[in-house]
């Protein structure tokens, strides 16, 4: 029961891009690997070498990677819908330098690249799908690279306010806060 509810999620996240039947995707289903992750659970740790994708069905997560001096610095927060991945890992087949780890009690679904490659090559929906996640991806850092150039705290905050209003209620205040690139104090007086 637990897995069809994950295989309905998964159709659900992947409707604007595809229109499967239940039927239908029972031929591509094992290339899928549905989990659920408790809090604090790790998707990948740093060092680990990974060659899959992450696909969060519900919950929360964060990337992110630790300073020199031990702080962890979460670069990347994300939800229902998004993927997960260390494209460094994948595409250099090199030991990951960030760490993906679940905010919330998670539902999740993997797949590995070889099996999205295979996928592609059957069906061209599959390259398009891929190349339109990989599009946001880039924008997504492209958009926070400029904003920390071009906005101050206050204005970073009320951007992803503006953008995903429901991490400020499932996201705890520190990675938030290093998210946004400040102080967890900071950003308590700017919500105040």
């Amino acid at each position: 029961m637990q897995n069809k509810i994950m295989i309905e999620l998964l159709l659900e996240c992947l409707k604007d891009d595809f229109e499967f039947s239940l039927e239908e995707f029972s031929t591509i289903e094992r290339h899928f690997v549905f989990y659920k992750k408790r809090k604090r659970d790790f998707l990948l740790k740093e060092g680990g070498q990974s060659a899959d994708y992450f696909l969060l069905l519900d919950g929360y997560a964060r990337t992110f990677y630790l300073s020199e001096a031990g702080t962890e610095v979460t670069i990347e927060l994300l939800g229902k819908g998004e993927f997960a991945a260390s494209m460094y890992s994948i595409l250099k087949g090199a030991p990951s330098f960030e760490n993906i780890q679940c905010i919330t009690d998670c539902l999740v679904c993997k797949i590995a690249e070889p099996s999205f490659e295979a996928l592609s090559l059957k069906d061209p929906r599959w390259i398009r799908f891929g190349m339109k996640h990989l599009k946001q991806a880039l924008l997504k850092k492209e958009e926070r690279i400029l904003s920390f150039g071009k906005l101050k705290g206050k204005a970073r905050y009320a951007k992803l306010i503006a953008e995903k209003p429901d991490f400020i209620h499932h996201i705890p205040v520190q990675y938030l806060a290093s998210y946004l690139g400040m102080k967890p104090e900071s950003l308590s007086r700017i919500r105040s």
